[in-house]
């Protein structure tokens, strides 16, 4: 009879966890008992409970991944120089990475979407917690870049106005993205998804008040594809 090769301490915890995303994706919170994430993760409820005191422990160590996707697609732009360019630029990504998948972290983006819905129709916690971290990571960055567009006369719109233009950009990303979950999209636009990004990019980039002539100047599709593949290391997005 084979035997069950035992795992490290630290594995044995990120593989329930593992096991415990799409569960909490799934069923909620509420739904998912501690027997279930156990059979998903192939150990003992008293092995479980080593790791975790509790569901609401493992729940909360899940909610922390908020944070993950976030950091990914931001910390390679740290080092653009504020301005409509670098603007465009994390506008273009925060996008692209919403409506697509952050390459490396496909299947977990996958969970994390689903747990980040269920919550907004639920407590919100993921949700919230979400946010919160986003916010952490875009606001210094998103701000230095509106203050030195407008000193260019490049964004039109009041600075005191810029936190909520950035929500709605990422919040519209969220609902196109909401719309192509599913095998088969629940709307279907008259152009690829791709188009599609890049209209709705084109589309909050109106919106924040960034004037003709900087988006004409700075909006270069292949320039901009260039610089994903580049930066993710010639993955691509869509797979």
């Amino acid at each position: 009879m084979a035997t069950k090769k035992r795992m490290k301490g630290s594995k044995r915890k990120q593989a329930i966890l593992r096991a415990a995303r799409p569960l909490f994706a799934q069923n909620g919170f509420h739904g998912t008992s501690v027997r279930d994430i156990a059979k998903a993760a192939d150990v003992s409820e008293a092995l479980l409970y080593r790791h975790f005191v509790s569901k609401e422990a493992m729940y909360d160590e899940v909610l922390d991944y908020a944070g993950t996707v976030s950091a990914t697609a931001f910390d390679k732009l740290q080092d653009l120089e504020p301005g409509a360019e670098a603007l465009v630029v994390q506008i273009y990504f925060l996008v692209r990475l919403i409506l697509f998948e952050v390459p490396r972290l496909k299947d977990q983006q996958h969970w994390h979407e689903r747990l980040l819905f269920r919550s907004l129709l639920g407590d919100a916690k993921y949700a919230r917690n979400h946010f919160a971290n986003l916010r952490g990571i875009m606001d210094k960055r998103i701000n230095a870049c509106f203050e030195a567009a407008a000193r260019a006369g490049e964004v039109t719109v009041d600075p005191a106005e810029n936190r909520n233009n950035m929500w709605f950009v990422h919040h519209l990303a969220m609902a196109l993205n909401l719309c192509h979950m599913s095998d088969k999209p629940a709307f279907e636009y008259e152009v690829s998804k791709d188009e599609m990004a890049e209209r709705a990019v084109l589309f909050c980039l109106r919106g924040v008040g960034m004037t003709e002539s900087a988006i004409n100047q700075h909006f270069r599709s292949r320039k901009l594809q260039a610089m994903f593949r580049r930066i993710y290391k010639g993955e691509n997005s869509s797979q």
